[in-house]
């Protein structure tokens, strides 16, 4: 009965580390936009997410967006929170899944309430609720793909789909703009895309698109490994009990 409660106790421990969940796994992934006009600043999107294997499906994608237009170099730029993982599609053509991440919890980012990259590059990539600037939400995203095999590097056509906006408006009276910049993501009424012409027909709004990007596994928690090992030891302590009494 004793070493009934003890394997119990075991597996039990073993069932709460992520390896129960063989098909879930989590990881890193970062996304870099070129901005020929904020060089050497580059848009980049840092996150992580979860994917299931079996359905293909991408869930808790989140991260941080860097602002291309804010600081005087690549060390000092704003980071925008996106927390929010609203849309997630498979796209079988492809061979991979889309996620996109946002900075508010609604989708609402180009005028018409709209999000997707092909509706902000036909509306010039003006703010949602344009014309009255006090309706602009204030929304940024990231789109990102993730292959069948989420280690696999990115084809051309894979990368060309991914793409960011940003239309958060920051004080212009802030020390590290430059003269004629709003910062931010706004200039007057468009914001800062991040889009390919091969993708969507035109790059971003500041001339920027898709060069990268990356995905590797996420390293679990030491109290991950501890746990697992602790299991694997009450496992085989049962094991060793079990051959000397025989």
């Amino acid at each position: 009965m004793k070493n009934k409660l003890i394997i119990a106790s075991a597996l039990a421990l073993l069932a709460g580390t992520p390896v129960a969940h063989a098909a879930t796994s989590s990881y890193n992934v970062t996304a870099t936009w070129f901005e020929p006009m904020t060089q050497p600043r580059d848009s980049i999107f840092k996150g992580t997410f979860d994917y299931d294997a079996a359905t293909h499906t991408v869930t808790n994608l989140k991260g941080l967006l860097s602002e291309s237009m804010s600081g005087s170099d690549a060390s000092n730029m704003n980071w925008l929170s996106l927390n929010n993982q609203l849309v997630s599609w498979y796209d079988a053509s492809l061979g991979g899944t889309f996620a996109a991440a946002f900075k508010n919890t609604t989708t609402a980012t180009f005028m018409g309430g709209t999000w997707a990259p092909e509706d902000g590059v036909a509306v010039g990539g003006v703010y949602s609720g344009f014309p009255k600037p006090a309706n602009n939400p204030e929304n940024a995203y990231a789109l990102i793909f993730v292959p069948n095999n989420p280690l696999s590097p990115l084809s051309q056509a894979q990368l060309d789909k991914i793409a960011y906006a940003d239309f958060v408006k920051n004080s212009p009276a802030d020390a590290t703009h430059e003269a004629g910049y709003f910062y931010g993501g706004m200039m007057g009424a468009v914001g800062m895309t991040g889009t390919s012409v091969a993708g969507y027909g035109a790059l971003g709004t500041m001339y920027g698109y898709p060069v990268a990007q990356s995905i590797t596994a996420a390293v679990p928690e030491p109290e991950t490994y501890a746990m697992f090992l602790v299991g694997l030891g009450l496992i085989g302590g049962i094991a060793r009990r079990r051959r000397a009494a025989v």
